[in-house]
């Protein structure tokens, strides 16, 4: 890389880190949701000040050359976090303990969440059998007792782990019930013997002061559905008898064989004879669990219906405490209770876990609103909360949860949903199956909740969690965007998506993360994208699945491949096409992404070497200095706009005061740098009206506020159309932070819709005659004189209005026709060759 290339890079990364400074925790996890390695060099960057990249930075904090005070140790956290999480490195273990080490030796102030930091570090020290150091470390932080009732410093001594260098079993053990004393639980005990301690777990009717309950006769008979396939004996019947030895015994325990092979019979006939309150049912054909939970909640003759997977063990109280928090509160649908999440050998200490969470399996409801609901979703996985939280839609009110330790989860290196979940991460399927099943329970009515013989859940479920096809219909067109966001770039190419369907084209959208786009939590597909997914009209493709035929990869932003996923897909499109509606540095010299090393990660992931497409004849000349000119295509991307099928044009104002709009943005960046310029260009004073479309939250970070100003109101996409938003705006007060290289699609649509748009100075040449022009201090003095003056308000509208007409570009089908020729003829160049 030449020396000009590296101070490009520099710069990008820094400024990369520049939008994340203030919102540090939100970057840490999105680099962990979209596993992203790349993304490590910005956090190397803000831990050095900008001085290091992340291989020099690794070197110099494995060999202790650096200090606290020559690094930024909040930024250091948050790359810690991110190795010992990901650990997809060899050195990330080593790195990640070196730099907690480093940080936790700070006062407590210089650090956010230190209690996490030191948690991590206790979890690495554990793993790597370092105890002298825990040991150390829990001397100097007593703090870290305060997790869980000290279940750090319990299973660090675990006689099971340690041996003679641990504690004795009986100490252990009054340690480890502390967790249950505090909840005033029974404690638990261990059998006598040499087996799995899991598998000893037991409880002493005798030293327990809870009488046996659940066997009068008004009392309500509980089903418990437990599947099993394959099972293995001790872990089958440790969980059964934690059942059978509830102190709730008005139950019935249902076994549901899913198809296992006939040399697991006798495992099955011991199962049935450990109990007359046992029922062994042995379906013939492997479904999947909740297939076989459903033929449970079908054959259930109790009131009240929960689970239990085949290999946990309930809590001898478990079933009396959620039968009687029903009882207690008949208008709850349901309830749950925790799992504490543990080893074979009893140990909770896992790297990035708490081991204390809800547990989907537990819902406990009433059994005739579990058949009024069609039980489980046909699906493999995850249709457990699925159901949970239909449960809590169809009855207007949530699951109740009992937050005490009741059910103890097996947590096994090779158990069937552990592929599907890292620390901060998880498959993007079950995202996905999330966001739709998410979007369905929101809009759907009680009836429509309802799943019977005859109606399908209209949301989509991914091929992972049910049969996926050898070989699927080839698509034509896969489109990847960064699909949580509803921007526009999103709202363009759902504008692609509607001609090329149009056409005739088979559509798949693909889902990659954008850095630029920071968030805390897992997002949701946007609406419009989540229900043509749902409806089947376009195909949800998945980077692992490989039963895809892809023709053309058209990738809408290059943001996206700057910071990719680790590893490789498992598809190799024909064609990868990159569009670039924005240079990769703009006249401020802030670089938003290096076509090089974009070109190098699309080709790594995808297995094919991308093309470049500039939207515009002065991004094409940018792109032609920075790539060699065979990855650069000729076309000019032009995506669809129509404006004579927007709303019609308006005269005056819409009502008495005049209403701002804007569309909401999607990161900081979309609006000004100061708090001050925002509230000039948009008032608070109540003398206008402040409409917004799209998602709040940018705007509430660039005023610093939860809440938005009183005379503020936001449409995000599920409640209205653009037309609509446009009709009852009068002014569009349009800001960006460099003037754009060709008309924005959302100016366009306003000027379409008859508003008089209101744009900085410097966007002047790009707009002409068909915008106002006006910095933060007059906008509304510019607003005020159109507002008084119809004639001037209509004249104005009616320029932008002709010029979104000139802008007028359907025919997008015919052009992405162009791009396939050119991809069947790069394709015979390339068999001619070979």
């Amino acid at each position: 890389m030449s020396t000009t290339e590296d101070l490009w890079r520099a710069r990008m990364i820094q400024g990369y880190a520049s939008r994340g400074a203030e919102r540090i925790t939100e970057f840490e996890n999105t680099a962990l949701r979209g596993a992203s390695v790349h993304m490590r060099e910005i956090l190397a960057s803000g831990a050095s000040h900008g001085t290091m990249s992340y291989a020099e930075l690794v070197q110099q904090v494995l060999a202790a050359r650096v200090s606290s005070y020559s690094l930024d140790l909040e930024w250091l956290a948050r790359l810690a976090g991110v190795c010992a999480l990901q650990n997809t490195e060899p050195t990330d273990t080593e790195l990640a303990s070196a730099a907690l080490k480093l940080v936790n030796r700070q006062p407590t102030e210089v650090v956010q969440n230190r209690r996490r930091l030191l948690k991590l570090e206790v979890e690495l020290l554990f793993e790597q059998q370092r105890f002298p150091e825990l040991e150390e470390l829990f001397v100097r932080h007593p703090q870290v007792r305060s997790f869980h009732f000290d279940y750090l410093v319990t299973d660090s001594r675990s006689p099971f782990i340690r041996g003679s260098h641990g504690l004795s079993q009986e100490r252990w053990l009054e340690r480890f019930n502390r967790q249950f004393e505090d909840y005033g639980l029974s404690p638990v005990t261990l059998r006598p013997g040499n087996g799995i301690p899991f598998n000893r777990l037991t409880y002493d009717p005798v030293m327990s002061e809870t009488p046996s309950v659940g066997e009068e006769p008004t009392d309500p008979l509980v089903t418990v559905i437990m599947t099993a396939f394959e099972p293995e004996r001790e872990d089958v019947l440790q969980s059964a008898r934690s059942i059978l030895e509830q102190t709730w015994q008005n139950l019935e325990l249902l076994i549901l064989d899913d198809a296992s092979s006939a040399e697991f019979t006798p495992i099955l006939d011991e199962l049935e004879k450990l109990d007359e309150r046992v029922r062994v049912i042995r379906l013939s054909t492997n479904g999947g669990t909740y297939a076989a939970r459903n033929v449970g909640i079908a054959q259930a003759r109790g009131e009240f219906i929960t689970g239990q997977d085949a290999d946990d063990w309930s809590h001898p109280q478990r079933i009396e405490r959620q039968v009687k928090d029903l009882l207690r509160h008949p208008d709850q649908p349901g309830n749950q209770v925790y799992t504490v999440n543990m080893t074979e050998d009893l140990v909770r200490i896992r790297r990035g876990y708490l081991p204390y969470i809800p547990s989907a399996p537990t819902l406990m409801a009433p059994a005739h609103l579990l058949r009024e609901l069609g039980g489980y979703l046909p699906a493999r996985k995850a249709a457990d909360n699925e159901l949970r939280n239909r449960l809590a839609a169809y009855m207007h009110r949530p699951v109740g949860q009992i937050k005490e330790p009741l059910i103890f989860m097996r947590i096994l290196p090779d158990s069937l949903s552990r592929a599907d979940f890292r620390p901060g991460w998880q498959h993007p399927a079950r995202r996905a199956f999330w966001s739709s099943y998410k979007d369905w329970h929101s809009r759907a009515t009680p009836e429509q909740l309802r799943l019977t013989d005859c109606v399908e859940a209209p949301l989509h479920v991914p091929a992972r969690f049910t049969q996926a096809p050898e070989v699927g219909p080839k698509l034509d067109v896969v489109i990847a965007a960064d699909w949580c966001e509803y921007g526009p770039t999103q709202i363009s190419a759902l504008e692609e998506i509607d001609q090329l369907l149009h056409a005739g084209y088979r559509v798949g959208v693909l889902h990659l993360d954008n850095a630029l786009h920071l968030a805390q939590y897992a997002r949701t597909h946007c609406a419009p994208i989540e229900a043509l997914i749902s409806s089947g009209h376009v195909q949800l493709v998945l980077a692992d699945e490989d039963f895809h035929q892809v023709g053309i990869l058209l990738v809408r932003s290059p943001e996206l491949l700057q910071f990719m996923p680790a590893g490789a897909a498992a598809f190799t499109p024909e064609q990868v096409v990159v569009t670039a509606e924005e240079p990769p540095r703009d006249a401020r010299s802030v670089v938003s992404y290096l076509p090089g090393e974009c070109t190098r990660h699309a080709e790594a992931y995808f297995g094919r070497r991308p093309r470049w497409m500039a939207a515009t004849e002065s991004i094409h000349g940018s792109l032609a200095e920075l790539i060699p000119p065979e990855d650069l295509s000729g076309l000019i991307h032009t995506s669809p706009f129509e404006p004579q099928a927007t709303t019609p044009r308006r005269r005056s104002l819409s009502a008495r005061r005049p209403v701002l709009g804007r569309w909401a943005g999607v990161t900081r960046d979309d609006w000004p740098a100061q708090s001050a310029e925002t509230l000039a260009r948009w008032p608070a004073d109540g003398e206008t009206d402040v409409r917004l479309y799209g998602d709040p939250g940018a705007a509430q970070r660039a005023l610093g506020v939860r809440h938005l100003p009183a005379n503020w109101v936001v449409f995000e996409p599920g409640q209205t159309s653009r037309p609509r938003f446009y009709r009852a705006v009068d002014f569009f007060v349009h800001y960006a932070q460099t003037p754009p290289s060709k008309p924005e699609r959302a100016v366009l649509e306003a000027m379409a819709a008859g508003t008089v748009v209101i744009l900085p100075v410097a966007f002047e040449p790009v707009y002409g005659s068909a915008a106002v022009y006006a910095d933060a201090a007059t906008v509304q003095a510019s607003i005020q004189r159109y507002s008084a003056e119809d004639e001037l308000f209509a004249a104005q509208a009616e320029r932008g209005a002709a010029f979104a007409r000139q802008h007028t570009s359907p025919g997008y089908s015919d052009f992405i026709g162009q791009l396939a020729n050119q991809a069947m003829t790069s394709l015979n160049q390339e068999t001619l060759t070979l």
